[in-house]
């Protein structure tokens, strides 16, 4: 009995481990975040009881790699210790942080109605027209994806007019671009994703530069814009490189042999459709999905349009999907009595 009590003692992490822990998980989350998700959830029952803002920060960043990954044990885990009392004083400062995260996560399992809801209480506690053009960055994907593009397009243009830095008026480009794109107007979308790419790319944010350079040459894909989508593809392909994403490498792969078979008559070999094939499941649980449809009609190879189509009847394309498809996790605290912003802001 003794040494089983020995052996079950749970030893806190050292103030070193945890700074290990916390820059291994920022590494992690822009290039892994499934591994982050793990390593957060090896280490949680390690972490110490008492709150600092050093814990606030790990917190936050596995909260990110739960968000990510969409685990909800995860995410759930970390709102329940952030909303209990003895962390109240601790969070203040914070709570828009949480609230962005809470909302991206059911954004991201399609419970378009709560992440409405948590992006109206994130707003409330922004301080400057930066943390109001962040949220309503977010709050722009979820009127997109829930049918609302004039509110999309509503919101972005006003944050534009607010937003001086220069990182969050890249993302609002790129949003905008996304919404022009639906729109068909792929000129304007090609416009917005070149200032969006051309910022990320110059100071080094290779994971936002890789989503934003994969648009810009889909748009150019769907002009037709060949000698463009040239100019830009080194550069882009450089930025998926470094993302170490192998989304964005998957759908670069698609990119680089329709450009190869269509310009320089480069045969699909059935070794490349297969390769594209085993891509399908994970690109269609992206916001790229929605483009290989379009595609698979220009390589015209039967083997990859009917496995494509086969696919989504098990995945559906993420613009189709429109009931939630994971568990919700409520914030009860932050977000009960923060409900301010809606008139003013929303619903315009």
């Amino acid at each position: 009995m003794f040494i089983a009590f020995w052996l079950s003692v749970v030893v806190v992490m050292s103030p070193s481990e945890m700074f290990m822990t916390l820059n291994q998980l920022k590494e992690l989350n822009s290039k892994n975040p499934q591994h982050a998700a793990q390593v957060f959830s090896t280490v949680k029952s390690r972490l110490p009881k008492k709150p600092s803002r050093g814990l606030l920060e790990l917190y936050l960043v596995g909260l990110e790699a739960g968000v990510r990954v969409e685990d909800a044990d995860i995410v759930q885990h970390i709102v329940t210790v952030l909303e209990s009392d003895q962390w109240k004083e601790t969070v203040e400062g914070a709570e828009l942080d949480i609230a962005t995260a809470v909302a991206i996560y059911h954004r991201r399992i399609h419970d378009y109605a709560y992440a409405e809801i948590l992006n109206e209480c994130a707003i409330s506690y922004a301080a400057d027209p930066k943390e109001f053009a962040r949220v309503a960055n977010n709050m722009a994907v979820v009127y997109r994806y829930s049918g609302q593009p004039e509110k999309a397009q509503n919101i972005l243009n006003e944050s534009l007019m607010l937003a001086e830095d220069r990182e969050i008026v890249a993302n609002i480009k790129n949003n905008l671009g996304n919404i022009y794109f639906d729109q068909k107007k792929y000129r304007h979308a090609q416009l917005m994703y070149i200032r969006a790419f051309r910022y990320h790319s110059e100071v080094g944010q290779s994971g936002y530069a890789a989503g934003t350079g994969l648009n810009l040459l889909n748009t150019q894909i769907f002009l037709g814009d060949w000698p463009s989508f040239e100019r830009y593809r080194a550069s882009v392909a450089l930025e998926v490189k470094q993302s170490g994403q192998d989304m964005f490498k998957f759908f670069f792969m698609w990119q680089t042999y329709l450009n190869e078979h269509l310009n320089y008559d480069t045969p699909l070999s059935e070794k490349k459709v297969s390769t594209l094939i085993d891509t399908i499941p994970l690109l269609l649980k992206s916001e790229l999905g929605p483009s290989l449809a379009y595609y698979s009609s220009l390589f015209q190879n039967d083997r990859l349009r009917s496995t494509l189509l086969s696919q989504l009847e098990k995945t559906p394309d993420i613009k189709s999907v429109q009931e939630p498809n994971g568990t919700r996790v409520k914030l009860e605290r932050l977000c009960t009595t923060r409900i301010i912003a809606k008139n003013h802001y929303f619903n315009r």
